[in-house]
């Protein structure tokens, strides 16, 4: 059983349009950073894509054809994503549609440029790879609402649609489970928020901390758990204002814990 995972941060875009965010970057390089420590390397694959390196044929190539080329039917696989997302109208029945923003996206043209979350995203990430167990993370939203890690695309600003739409772990002999399971930073209607004083997306930052701060001597924790845990700090930090939601199926899915808990302190720090 292999490890693999791809973080994607992008903060900044080609067009002008779209605004910068602030820790998107370093969201995923502390997470990618604090798996790199914690797994061993022999038993662990990881890449890193951030800002210009996160263009949509980048990601598509990093995920549906290098993972589903490498990736075996035992293999556990982590996906996580930060970044700005956006809803946008379509000529399509359901009328919205859920983009992740990457570095290259066109502002006008969302639908052809940005990563559809309905379309394109369960077949990269979820049925082109053979991995029993694909977790995915994605710290942005999409309520169209200005703020936090969304924007309002240039069709749905002018219909005003607001529907619709963050010593190494030695993998032989622990018991993972199998599933697909996507975490998301907020609910529909809600923003994911960037914070100035965790230095972070909220979501990404509790799900660090709850990863890197276990005291308990288990090896792995739930999805359940991990879920609860990592929701319940994000609605207390927020005052209820945003609340992470879990989508998909598992049987018995767990994740390694991380197994130096000081990593992520020493990492803020760092910062």
């Amino acid at each position: 059983m292999k490890l693999y995972g791809t973080f994607i941060g992008v903060d900044t875009h080609a067009d002008p349009n779209i605004s910068s965010l602030s820790y998107a970057k370093d969201d995923a390089e502390r997470f990618y950073e604090l798996i790199k420590e914690s797994f061993d390397s022999i038993e662990s694959q990881l890449q890193l894509l951030t800002n210009n390196h996160a263009t949509k044929q980048a990601v598509v190539r990093a995920i549906g054809e290098n993972l589903s080329r490498t990736v075996h039917e035992d293999d556990i696989v982590l996906l996580f994503f930060a970044g700005h997302g956006s809803p946008e109208t379509t000529s399509s029945i359901d009328k919205t549609s859920r983009y992740l923003i990457l570095y290259d996206t066109d502002y006008e043209n969302i639908f052809a440029t940005g990563l559809d979350m309905e379309r394109e995203l369960p077949l990269i990430c979820f049925e082109r790879i053979r991995a029993k167990l694909i977790l995915l993370f994605v710290d942005a939203c999409f309520s169209g609402r200005s703020g936090g890690r969304t924007f309002e695309g240039p069709h749905l600003l002018k219909t005003r649609l607001k529907q619709g739409v963050r010593g190494s772990i030695k993998q032989r002999g622990l018991e993972l489970g199998e599933g697909r399971v996507i975490m998301t930073a907020s609910d529909d209607d809600e923003l994911a928020r960037e914070d100035v004083e965790l230095k972070h997306g909220v979501f990404t930052y509790f799900l660090l901390e709850t990863l890197a701060n276990q005291t308990s001597q288990e090896q792995h924790i739930s999805i359940p758990r991990l879920y609860d845990a990592v929701s319940e700090k994000v609605v207390a930090y927020t005052k209820g204002r945003q609340h992470p939601i879990l989508n998909g199926r598992i049987r018995l899915g767990r994740f390694p814990l991380l197994v130096n808990p000081n990593t992520f302190k020493k990492m803020r720090m760092r910062k």
